[in-house]
């Protein structure tokens, strides 16, 4: 690598896989084990050591290299800029979590709506055609997946309000 490749990015990679190997360092004691009277080819501690110890001799002389370059031409600001553009597609997953967590309190259906209805208004689509396809999709959704296909899906604790006959719809339908 030539010090005019140096990228955006390449420290934050850098840094994040030192500390990934720096753990795996640590835990081989705790993950493996050496048994005595075993052949060292047949020991389950040997080659999960020779690729991690491999991993960080690549890492520390990677680490040399751009942090040579960095000198040069990194700026911490870029990096920093880089680093948020990795984490911003974890919103999504927090997103997914609070459905995950809301499905057995508001149902499937109701969280399911929710969702779909959040999501399309975050990713900007605000008109009411939009909108009305994305609860159309979602309800789509739950229909294909709770009716017919009958999968189990908890139901949320909101049907138990709901009078006898529509609780019990609400819990094998939606």
């Amino acid at each position: 690598m030539e010090k005019k490749e140096y990228q955006t990015g390449n420290l934050v990679f850098v840094i994040i896989m030192l500390l990934f190997v720096s753990v795996l360092l640590i835990s081989i004691p705790y993950q493996t084990k050496w048994f005595d009277n075993v052949p060292l080819v047949k020991q389950p501690r040997l080659w999960p050591t020779f690729c991690i110890v491999g991993m960080t001799i690549f890492s520390v002389f990677y680490s040399f290299q751009i942090w040579q370059n960095y000198k040069i031409k990194g700026k911490i600001q870029s990096e920093l800029k880089e680093l948020q553009s990795w984490v911003k597609p974890f919103e999504f997953v927090v997103y997914f979590l609070l459905y995950v967590w809301l499905v057995p309190l508001a149902g499937y259906l109701l969280s399911t709506l929710l969702f779909f209805f959040l999501l399309t208004i975050r990713e900007g689509y605000r008109t009411l055609s939009m909108l009305l396809i994305s609860l159309a999709t979602g309800f789509g959704i739950v229909v294909a997946f709770k009716s017919l296909l009958k999968v189990k899906i908890s139901s949320g604790a909101i049907y138990e309000y709901l009078p006898d006959g529509w609780s019990t719809f609400f819990m094998i339908y939606f």
